[in-house]
């Protein structure tokens, strides 16, 4: 009984965000074919509470309570009336009007947009950006983005990381369906267990999340939502090929099992790196040999009267083998004179989401979570780590309207989030088992359209930590539609798992030396300003943002101080982060889209008793990104270019002969360089094709594996990556869509 009742609290976890918005897609029939509509006037029966469908065709509103007539009215098309009273998102199809001629759609889906009704400073990704590359993970999903750089760990492995607001990755909460997920041990190779195809939409949140989504996230937080059982969208199938021989396949099909109330998903994913390349000819792979193979299925029901339930399984086996070109994959890599890498994970998940919004739309429980089992098998020449992560997490939210008109909302509710590692570095074994237990509250206040106040407030009692409060504001002041401005503060906290999110660093001659977890602490604030202007009869968007995240507590990757280890340890001192950004985003001709975007990044970190430039991290980005669609979207044109600033490589400590001091050199620097993509893509009625190039211009960083011909002796690294680690690529892919009639 006791285990039953432990695996029911398991299946609760994260986060269902339902609350009094209504949210929805509203699409159109054209020539027998269901298309997404932008620019479609939503509003409230007679009410002028009102809002216009984004370039993806979806919107959000606020409903109050007796408001349940929802009314549809676009050009071309026949005026609809939806009776709302159901929590679920809506799908609404609108009829051609037969009296009226030929109707051209003339405005564009941009892919992106910032909106500008949350408080959260966020930026939707939708699936027409998606299309803007190859996209074949979530990992790629971010090339034509300016707020999120991705970058290799190492040259060996292929794993890679992504950067918010000039800080890595695990600061910022990674989550799929609002629940949080890949972290620990998945932390290297998450952001390639999400396929792109597979995805409907990327929410890119900055600065202080809300407290509901827990206390992990501290320079924001980035929610992929899959493609959902119940859309339009029969099946999708996408088959990709590159010239250096990776071939993949994603495959995804719904079927509707009682009318539009009881609904599945399956989604397929395989792929396959065999041919070994070696372009710079230092002995060493380019790319690691690579299988993996993903299965996902996703349940749906929803009475359509307030109650829905939502279930889900994934299994991934995903294996990469990399090092000396000449290393034989059968033989284990202590056995063979070549330097091999090999890991092997496993991962298993199960999800539970339950929500149910009572009659009078004033209350709302939402009920999520999640149970995740990873094993983790890897070696790096002769040094072996292996582990084994156990995972749940749930959330259960209670959302109360507090009036009639909307000015007052509360979100109070419990998690619970358990981790467990058992972790083996060659003859050291560890073992590390995480409960925590929380209470928030947050209250949201917003008298009218022009503002929004949101605090919030949580406390967690930690088993190993103690008791600890996370406090969370944020401040929406728009005073008329062209000007927005937003301001974030608050608090964050992680446990730094220093083996399995570093184990990269594995490839290197030098051992380490560490804590096998480190408590870390951080302040974030933030500022945002969105101006809109209409030149030539088209908007002109420009967004400034400002972002800073001072940390108390931090796990220090330290290669300076020793010149016979890497120490991962405690922050001694000051570390921080500020982050300036400017773009801008204007359709320059029809059908004509071009973003332009600046940042600098001034991250500092105490190493060996010094405050100096964080190591690895670019002092500034610049992109450009150009998409031209020709008319009726028959051809789409995407380009593509990242300026990226030098920065800081580590300069290793040298022993001084009797041991009384260090000495650390001046420091080495990494140059600027420039990367170029483009994308050429036919769209046909049901299928479409693609072919493009990455790193067009064939850029790599010189001596991505220092000490290649030695790898067993003193100097071999193959973690001082600060650039590409191979070169052009090129590929090409067919996509193929059925949508339900």
């Amino acid at each position: 009984m006791r285990s039953l009742l432990v695996f029911t609290c398991i299946l609760l976890q994260p986060l269902i965000s339902i609350s009094q918005e209504i949210t929805g897609v509203v699409s159109g029939l054209d020539d027998g074919k269901v298309r997404t509509l932008p620019g479609v006037n939503i509003y409230w029966e007679d009410s002028h509470q009102g809002t216009v469908s984004d370039g993806d065709g979806r919107f959000t509103l606020k409903q109050k309570s007796g408001q349940h007539m929802l009314v549809f009215s676009f050009v071309g098309y026949e005026t609809r009336v939806v009776h709302v009273n159901g929590n679920g998102p809506l799908q609404v199809i609108l009829e051609p009007n037969l009296e009226i001629g030929e109707v051209v759609v003339t405005e564009k889906d941009r892919g992106s947009y910032l909106s500008t009704i949350d408080p959260i400073h966020t930026e939707r990704i939708g699936g027409a950006e998606l299309h803007k590359a190859a996209c074949c993970s979530l990992a790629e999903s971010f090339e034509t983005n300016p707020s999120v750089d991705v970058s290799y760990n190492d040259a060996i492995t292929g794993a890679k990381q992504i950067r918010l607001l000039g800080l890595d990755g695990i600061y910022s909460q990674l989550q799929t369906e609002n629940i949080a997920n890949f972290r620990g041990l998945a932390t290297n190779f998450g952001l390639t267990y999400i396929p792109g195809p597979w995805m409907e939409m990327i929410q890119v949140s900055k600065g202080a999340a809300s407290v509901v989504n827990g206390y992990g996230s501290i320079t924001g937080q980035i929610n992929v939502d899959f493609k959902k059982p119940d859309s339009q969208e029969r099946l999708h199938l996408n088959l990709f090929g590159s010239a250096d021989g990776k071939l993949e396949f994603n495959g995804n099909g719904n079927i509707r099992l009682f009318r539009d109330k009881l609904t599945t998903g399956i989604f397929l994913h395989a792929e396959n790196l065999s041919n070994r390349i070696d372009h710079n000819h230092d002995g060493f792979l380019d790319h690691p040999l690579n299988d993996q193979y993903h299965l996902y299925n996703v349940w749906k029901y929803n009475n359509h009267k307030g109650f829905m339930i939502h279930g889900a399984f994934r299994l991934l086996s995903d294996d990469r083998y990399g090092g000396s070109v000449d290393f034989i994959r059968k033989v284990p890599a202590s056995g063979q004179s070549a330097y091999k890498t090999g890991i092997e994970n496993i991962l298993a998940e199960v999800v539970f989401k339950a929500g149910y919004v009572w009659p009078s739309q004033h209350v709302a429980l939402a009920l999520l979570s999640n149970m995740v089992s990873h094993d983790y098998l890897s070696s790096f020449g002769r040094t072996s780590y292996d582990a084994v992560e156990q995972r749940m997490n749930l959330n259960l939210v209670l959302t109360l309207d507090l009036d009639d008109h909307g000015h007052h909302n509360l979100n109070i509710g419990t998690s619970y989030f358990r981790d467990a590692f058992d972790e083996i570095l060659n003859d050291r074994n560890m073992n590390r088992h995480e409960s925590v237990l929380g209470l928030f509250a947050e209250y949201t206040f917003k008298p009218s359209e022009k503002l929004t106040l949101m605090t919030g407030i949580r406390g967690d009692f930690h088993n190993i930590r103690g008791t600890f409060y996370t406090p969370r504001a944020h401040v929406r002041y728009q005073p008329d539609p062209r000007y927005t401005f937003r301001l974030s503060a608050g608090k964050g906290y992680r446990t730094a798992n220093v083996l399995a999110e570093n184990n990269h660093l594995l490839a290197n001659y030098r051992p380490l030396v560490f804590e096998e977890a480190v408590w870390e602490e951080a302040w974030n604030y933030g500022a945002s300003f969105i101006r809109k202007f209409n030149v030539g009869n088209r908007d002109l968007q420009i967004t400034a943002e400002y972002y800073r995240t001072d940390f108390l507590n931090q796990l220090v990757v330290d290669k300076e101080s020793v010149a016979e280890h890497i120490l991962l340890q405690p922050l001694e001192g000051k570390s921080y982060a500020n982050s300036y950004q400017v773009d801008v985003r204007y359709p320059v001709v029809k059908n004509l889209d071009v973003t332009v975007a600046w940042r600098v990044n001034d991250v500092k970190q105490t190493i060996g008793g010094k405050l100096l430039e964080k190591p690895y991290t670019s002092r500034y980005k610049g992109l450009f990104t150009a998409n031209y669609t020709t008319r009726l979207k028959k051809w789409m044109f995407d380009y593509t270019v990242q300026f990226n600033g030098g920065g800081r490589l580590p300069a290793p400590g040298i022993a001084i002969h009797d041991g009384s001091s260090l000495l650390i050199p001046d420091p080495v620097t990494f140059p600027s360089f420039t990367l170029m993509n483009g994308q050429i893509t036919r769209y046909f009625r049901y299928w479409s094709i693609y072919a493009g190039g990455e790193n067009l211009t064939d850029f790599i960083q010189d001596h991505p594996v220092l000490g290649a011909d030695d790898p067993f002796g003193p100097g071999f690294d193959a973690t001082n990556i600060w650039g590409p680690v191979s070169g052009r690529r090129l590929y090409a892919g067919l996509r193929f869509t059925l949508d339900y009639k």
